[in-house]
């Protein structure tokens, strides 16, 4: 009786211990999920939003061991809220906002909408299954099978939830600043290889990601709808992608040439808009490409200039203090690109309505045009 009262107490004294450290544990080590209540007092917030530089750093959604008691968190063995996979929420979506919850401005939807901003474009998530620039054959849209309710559009069409057959790691721009200003961060998207679950797998973000679904929107479709040009497979052999892009070289004020292979997007905050600019005559790494997707489509940004006669690149500060758009001053303000964005059909240079001519200068200088 005296054995039996003590392991009790201790057992209580274990769950009183860890429920008071769980209230401020953010992260988990996957041996006996035990909590990482970390130094700042806020739990290990690099365990879920460190990027996975080394392709190792998924938070909860791959590593597992197999005493994992990670699937509770988006999986019940019963009285499950949807009749999908188990999943403790209704929807995919609602499972996936368990966490990724941007009600209160901090998530990838719902934060330009808690500034008070109007959102220019979305991917509206089950809400739709209609694709717009869908129909390789005439550049139209199309109705495609996704996996949410009804056969709409939901999250894990693009992502891999549990980081299988994922793309390269894309860390695009999405910045965390956390209370008391601890470091910030970028994390792994995982995206999908085959998004939609298309036939063919992509293993780079890029042109040929976004084209999995858009595919009326490609160049090179024999017999297809004109678009601008865009490099993809269809064209090259090689082709560009948002990592390995021919990028600006210089930053500031000081106009250049110059190019070499970098990232689109800023993936370090404090830097330079470098890789949506394209001078004219094509120089260096940017010679004998077309631009990819995500140069005209990405988060509403100023990008930089051209010089008045076309040949040299003036990119833009790219300036990220606080994340989720909380300070007008930054640039892009808002980091949500591809779920939302401020600008019209999820253009770089707009305005929530339309799309303004400097765009296209950033690539075609006056001196240029025909």
């Amino acid at each position: 009786m005296r054995v039996g009262l003590t392991r009790t107490i201790a057992l209580l004294t274990i769950t009183m211990a860890f429920l008071a450290s769980a209230s401020v544990a953010l992260g988990w080590n996957e041996t006996g999920m035990v909590p990482k209540g970390g130094s700042n007092g806020y739990g290990d917030c690099a365990y879920c939003h460190t990027p996975g530089w080394t392709n190792t750093g998924y938070g909860p959604h791959r590593g597992y061991s197999n005493g994992t008691r990670v699937c509770e968190h988006c999986h019940t063995l019963h009285d499950s809220g949807s009749a999908t996979q188990l999943l403790i929420g209704a929807t995919i979506q609602a499972t996936c906002q368990t966490c990724h919850d941007g009600s209160g401005g901090r998530g990838v939807y719902g934060a330009i909408a808690a500034r008070g901003l109007a959102v220019g474009a979305r991917h509206r998530t089950e809400a739709t299954s209609v694709v717009p620039g869908g129909n390789a054959g005439d550049g139209g849209s199309a109705v495609m099978a996704f996996a949410g309710t009804s056969g709409t559009l939901t999250c894990s069409d693009c992502h891999t939830p549990h980081g299988q057959n994922a793309v390269t790691p894309f860390l695009g721009e999405r910045m965390r600043v956390y209370m008391g200003g601890y470091p910030s961060y970028v994390s792994n998207r995982l995206l999908k290889q085959r998004p939609a679950n298309v036939a063919t797998a992509v293993a780079e973000y890029g042109s040929d990601w976004c084209m999995a679904c858009h595919q009326g929107r490609a160049s090179g479709v024999v017999g297809g709808a004109m678009n601008h040009p865009v490099e993809s497979k269809l064209t090259t052999a090689s082709p560009y992608n948002y990592r390995q892009l021919g990028i600006i070289t210089g930053s500031g004020s000081v106009a250049t040439t110059a190019t070499t292979i970098g990232f689109a997007g800023n993936n370090y905050g404090y830097s330079y808009n470098t890789g949506y600019l394209m001078p004219y005559p094509r120089v260096g790494t940017q010679a004998g490409h077309l631009p990819i997707c995500q140069q005209c489509h990405e988060d509403t940004r100023f990008v930089g200039t051209l010089t008045e006669d076309g040949t040299q690149a003036i990119p833009s500060r790219t300036t990220i203090l606080a994340g989720d758009g909380w300070q007008s001053v930054e640039n892009p303000r808002f980091q949500n690109f591809p779920h939302e964005t401020q600008g019209y059909r999820m253009l770089v240079e707009s305005t929530t309505t339309a799309f303004m001519d400097d765009l296209c200068l950033n690539c075609h200088p006056k001196p240029a045009l025909p």
